[in-house]
């Protein structure tokens, strides 16, 4: 019974490890509303720094930001708070007002379709 019971423990142990192994990083595209290069900016020279967060890139042609995390340093929950608080949508998760009321103009006009630049709003280049 007891050779069972420490073969048990043993497997119970193997697989937790595994799984813990498997769940280690994971990766999200979040839909954000940003619409130009100083949105992917912002976001390139925040999101890097969060804890956790291990790769990241910004697509914007579709607006969308890819990260690829640690499971034990942050969760996509997290991830969507940072990026409401840097001022931009973060899938069904609203903006920050203030955050969005301090970005530049360009980040924030709509008719700003998303990789066309900013009409020469002044902030990047």
């Amino acid at each position: 019974m007891k050779k069972v019971l420490i073969f048990v423990a043993i497997f119970a142990m193997t697989f937790t490890m595994f799984a813990q192994q498997q769940a280690k990083t994971q990766t999200v595209t979040i839909q954000t509303n940003g619409t130009c290069a100083q949105c992917k900016k912002i976001m390139m020279d925040n999101i890097p720094q969060w804890p956790g967060v291990k790769e990241c890139s910004y697509d914007m042609q579709t607006a969308k930001v890819t990260i690829t995390y640690e499971t034990r340093g942050t969760d996509v929950d997290k991830l969507r708070e940072g990026i409401r608080l840097l001022g931009y949508d973060a899938d069904h998760i609203k903006a920050d007002p203030e955050a969005r009321a301090k970005l530049p103009k360009c980040c924030t006009t709509p008719n700003n379709s998303a990789g066309n630049g900013c009409g020469g709003c002044g902030h990047h280049h």
